[in-house]
């Protein structure tokens, strides 16, 4: 099997076609996203403790996460751990934030699939438009 390389006559070429390549596997992404979370590292000063956050931004927080996590965005997830200052993992589980927004996860179940902010969005509209 040849590679790339061996089908290319010009270094120009090469470049475009491991551009393009890079692109394809979603790797030029994963590069930009880190490189943007490295400089967000660099500007901001984490030797000074962040302040506790309140519980509203905290489930606001998870809740967004586990949205990026279903729609896999991989990219904007790690910035958004990066600027958060939160781990790469979730660090309490799906049920648990349901809970604390209201949801009876038990009556929920069937609903794994869905995104705790799609059924909050689903949720509010019937309260607000009494779909």
């Amino acid at each position: 099997m040849a590679g790339i390389a061996d089908q290319i006559d010009s270094t120009s070429e090469l470049s475009e076609a491991i551009y393009e390549t890079l692109n394809r596997r979603g790797i030029l992404n994963q590069i930009k996203a880190k490189l943007r979370a490295e400089i967000y590292n660099t500007i901001e000063d984490k030797t000074a403790p962040s302040p506790s956050k309140p519980h509203e931004v905290f489930l606001a927080s998870e809740l967004i996460r586990e949205f990026m996590m279903s729609s896999k965005l991989d990219s904007s997830l790690s910035v958004f751990n990066e600027e958060q200052g939160q781990p790469a993992e979730m660090t309490v589980d799906r049920e648990f934030v349901g809970a604390e927004l209201g949801f009876n996860m038990i009556d929920e179940r069937g609903t794994e699939r869905v995104p705790l902010l799609v059924m909050l969005v689903k949720h509010l509209m019937l309260q607000i438009f009494h779909l």
